[in-house]
């Protein structure tokens, strides 16, 4: 069973867990905290209008190729103002939770999303992914993928900084792939170059 961290206390659990059993944190109290799931699109949505035209058009190229090269995933981006004081980890898990940003029958163990928020004001993000991902992109390399991209959100240069994010999980990912491919598929290995 894939593990995840808790988003209000950080404490690892089992996933998916109704409640974490060290601080009772339920995605119920999050509906309750951040309310109507807010319009996105499936691979950008720039809500505090934070890039220009022609950033938004070469940032959804990226990611359109990044599905094109893992068709199983869908990276999604979502820049906003949230209000003063929201936990950007709380609401990326709800948010990855509640909006569906993959397809529909992507649930539990199937669902091989990646969902980067961006907090325009604040210049903070956070990175989750699906279940179906967490047993190949740990804790760890979502931290890797941040650091890589920090410097420029940072700086206010949000499509570099999404680039770089989104380069960084394709490395990780296309180093998954080659060492799936060395797997003999009788131990239930991924075939074909994907996951």
């Amino acid at each position: 069973m894939p593990v995840m961290k808790c988003p209000a206390c950080a404490n690892c659990l089992d996933a998916p867990a109704p409640v974490c059993p060290t601080c009772e944190f339920t995605l119920r109290q999050l509906d309750t905290k951040f309310g109507t799931v807010p319009l996105h699109s499936r691979h950008l949505t720039d809500r505090a209008r934070s890039l220009t035209l022609d950033e938004v058009k070469r940032l959804q190229k990226l990611l359109q190729r990044f599905e094109e090269k893992f068709p199983q995933s869908v990276f999604s981006v979502f820049v906003t103002d949230l209000p003063t004081g929201t936990n950007i980890r709380e609401y990326t898990f709800w948010l990855a939770n509640r909006a569906r940003f993959g397809s529909i029958d992507a649930v539990g163990g199937e669902n091989f999303a990646l969902l980067l928020v961006i907090e325009a004001a604040t210049r903070s993000a956070a990175l989750t992914v699906g279940y179906g991902l967490e047993k190949f992109v740990l804790e760890d390399d979502l931290s890797v993928a941040l650091t890589a991209a920090a410097p420029a959100l940072r700086s206010g240069e949000l499509e570099r900084g999404i680039q770089l994010c989104v380069e960084e999980i394709t490395r990780q990912l296309t180093d998954i792939c080659k060492a799936a491919a060395t797997i003999p598929k009788t131990e239930g290995a991924p075939t074909g170059g994907h996951w």
